[in-house]
């Protein structure tokens, strides 16, 4: 049909017959000029397409056949460059309708409109009635990819639980399709939505861009990305910003199948890539391959959403097992730099970087605290400056993570303002060495994670890795040091609060040290002078002078014994107290702690009770410590007796198994259940009985330090308040001598 230019059928150059011809055949044919709007309404399109010449005519195309069933504008008003476009097209019955696109030219070959010819051919195309054989044979083919995927799994389950592996396999499939067409599969990262990175390939030409990254913008994939819809075109290497890429292929035909999630991925992904089918020839694919390409990308689309979710879940699984094993880890040691130096070879390793730094944050400055580089370029310990020198992709990271309390991922930096500035980006071929003056904190790092330690609502620090290599960090990786960094700050507070614990007990350990020599010269000084008034060196001391005497003795003992005790704590707590390991007969020093407490139970009007075995007890101790502890149990029942009450005490060794005990029973004022672990703690006494009854609180913290340097324990067996108390000495059974 040659047609001149206008805007009716008649003018286009219709002729009086042809126009009575369309109207006897059963085919609508509808003409569309250049600027999309239907010129011609002819044959049966009002009975097939449901609107009458009056309501179309002038109006966009459109408004007859809908944007996405077009593959693109440029199809309604020049077929896309091609020769012919076959789409499929509902009716108003229901039914179904082929429709043939033709560019329509004028004498001088010039395209000056498009002609749609729409015919029925019956319900074969329709997904819910079709029967017919091209569904049969649509059905086998799917159904035989569908069985090969299944298969597949069943011999190799990891070929579908990686989205590479399973990519390869479905563009393989995708070739059985449509084995003229080359097939590619690209896919869209959290990181870089921006991008999509072909996986897979299927196809001489196609197979070589695997690997590569796309950029969405100005490609006809990145267009099928936005509308989210499939689009096509005979006119590639023109629409394409890939043009140089599609031209060493010759491709000039694809069609662009956008794949998306069918939920929304944990990291939020809706959109997964683009399933693409490329051809060599100006030839629009045909209803048929469309109809079979449309159903592949569903089945493609739940096929990556299953692997994407099983990745997602693998990835929280190892994050989990990092942060478990980075607490185990950093637990090991209470020891501040042991703490830090552990911390930062695990932030290396768990996110694959090349170095890592550990800043202290004081105020509007950082302090390098420690630092560790596989290349051995390390930061210097104790450097300063400013939270707003290190800068990135021209913001000021650490400030702003600092400031936000989130992880930052950015390219190389630099420090600003501090002695030169230095790039965070060497020259190309100087990533693995180290310029002239460059700091190591910068020094070729081209990708760099940025994690501020918050504790509490409060950031202390600031941990920075690195990457030489081009391989940007991912929001996995930062997730997984988040996890590392939540650890990291419990255990640097706790390893900076046990530093601090230490030195305050160093401190006071130093203290009683002092304290007890500095009493023991004038104590010895008053003791001498004592001992000469009763023994009439110094004459013959008045009888009104007796009973004075004795009390001073008496307290100038109880102060010795508080100096002895304060000379023992401090020694134990130094590790400067010496011990033997004689081989003893228990029962032989508890009969004589018995023997010692005797008088002055007779003194308070006191019992005591004493039950040894017939056969020895052997232990291996330190004969001097394990007499102070029996004396310790010992005067403790006495002395805690209840109040106007003989004490009543009974003193017993046994074996049991391969301990050797001694029991200390009494029927004195008991412990409160608060109390009955405290009490083993340095200074602490019961609280209803410290003002009552003289004492420093260190009898049973000595005795159960002693006690474990002999591998044995003291322990409150059982005490009520108000009926007394049961103390036990356990200690490993020796070997008879």
């Amino acid at each position: 049909m040659r047609v001149g230019s206008g805007r009716s059928p008649r003018d286009l150059g219709t002729s009086d017959l042809e126009s009575r011809v369309l109207a006897a055949v059963g085919d609508a044919v509808v003409v569309m000029d250049l600027e999309g709007r239907v010129v011609g309404w002819e044959g049966a399109a009002e009975r097939l397409l449901g609107h009458r010449a009056a309501e179309v005519l002038g109006k966009p195309a459109t408004m007859v056949f809908p944007p996405e069933l077009i593959p693109g504008q440029e199809h309604l008003t020049s077929v896309g460059g091609a020769e012919r476009v076959d789409l499929v097209l509902p009716m108003v019955d229901d039914r179904i309708a082929a429709v043939s696109l033709v560019p329509l030219r004028n004498a001088a070959g010039e395209v000056v409109g498009t002609t749609a010819t729409v015919k029925p051919v019956g319900a074969w195309l329709d997904p819910a009635e079709a029967s017919g054989p091209p569904r049969r044979r649509w059905h086998r083919t799917l159904g035989g990819i569908v069985h090969d995927l299944v298969e597949l799994a069943g011999r190799d389950l990891a070929a579908m639980d990686s989205s590479e592996q399973l990519a390869r396999v479905l563009v393989r499939q995708a070739r059985r399709l449509l084995p003229a067409a080359e097939c590619m599969l690209s896919m869209v990262s959290s990181e870089r939505p921006e991008q999509f990175t072909i996986l897979a390939a299927s196809g001489p030409w196609a197979e070589r861009q695997v690997g590569q990254e796309w950029s969405q913008e100005g490609t006809l994939a990145g267009r099928a990305l936005r509308e989210r819809r499939a689009v096509e075109s005979v006119r590639m290497q023109e629409l394409s910003s890939r043009r140089e890429t599609l031209a060493i292929g010759d491709i000039k035909t694809a069609r662009l199948l956008p794949v998306f999630s069918p939920r929304p991925l944990p990291d939020g992904r809706v959109t997964l890539g683009v399933l693409g089918f490329y051809r060599t020839t100006e030839a629009f694919f045909t209803p048929y391959e469309r109809r079979l390409m449309d159903e592949l990308v569903r089945l493609v689309s739940v096929s990556l959403q299953r692997t994407e979710l099983r990745k997602s879940t693998a990835e929280t699984v190892a994050r989990l097992q990092t942060g478990v094993d980075v607490a185990v880890d950093l637990a090991s040691s209470l020891e501040p730099d042991d703490v830090i130096r552990r911390l930062i070879r695990r932030a290396v390793s768990a996110v694959a970087a090349d170095r890592a730094s550990l800043f202290l944050v004081e105020e509007d400055e950082v302090v390098v605290v420690d630092s560790y580089d596989s290349a051995g370029q390390q930061d210097r310990v104790g450097r300063r400056f400013g939270l707003s020198a290190m800068v990135s992709d021209g913001e000021p990271v650490l400030e702003l993570a600092t400031r936000e309390g989130r992880p930052r991922i950015s390219g190389p930096y630099r420090l600003e303002g501090t002695d030169g500035q230095q790039d965070g980006q060497e020259e190309e071929g100087q990533a693995d060495g180290r310029e002239d003056g460059q700091d190591g904190a910068v020094s070729g790092s081209r990708h760099t994670l940025t994690l501020p330690l918050v504790l509490a609502g409060s950031t202390t620090g600031v941990l920075v890795v690195s990457r030489r290599r081009d391989h940007r960090f991912t929001r996995e990786d930062a997730l997984t040091l988040q996890l590392v960094g939540s650890v990291a700050g419990l255990m640097l507070r706790n390893a900076r609060l046990f530093a601090e614990a230490r030195e305050a007990s160093r401190l006071r350990s130093d203290f009683l040290n002092m304290a007890a020599h500095e009493l023991r010269t004038p104590l010895t000084v008053i003791n001498g002078y004592l001992s000469m008034l009763n023994d009439g060196s110094l004459g013959q001391p008045p009888a009104r002078w007796r009973d004075p005497v004795s009390l001073l003795a008496t307290k100038a003992a109880e102060l010795g014994r508080l100096v002895d005790d304060l000379l023992l704590t401090s020694r134990l707590e130094s590790g400067g107290l010496p011990a033997r390991a004689d081989q003893l007969d228990l029962r032989l020093l508890t009969e004589a702690a018995a023997q010692r407490a005797r008088p002055r139970l007779d003194l308070v009007g006191g019992q005591l009770e004493i039950a040894l075995p017939a056969d020895p007890v052997w232990v291996s101790a330190d004969p001097e410590q394990l007499t102070r502890i029996l004396d310790n149990l010992v005067n403790n029942a006495i002395t805690y007796r209840r109040i106007a009450q003989p004490a009543w005490v009974r003193i017993e060794a046994l074996v049991d198994g391969q301990m050797a005990l001694v029991a200390v029973e009494d029927r004195g004022r008991g412990v409160p259940p608060e109390m009955q672990e405290r009490i083993f703690e340095r200074f602490v006494r019961a609280e209803e009985t410290s003002d009552r009854t003289s004492g420093t609180g260190l009898g049973l913290y000595i005795s159960r330090q002693l006690a474990e340097r002999h591998g044995g324990r003291v322990e409150l067996e059982r005490s009520s308040p108000g009926e007394g108390s049961r103390f036990v000495l356990k200690l490993p059974l020796a070997s008879r001598p």
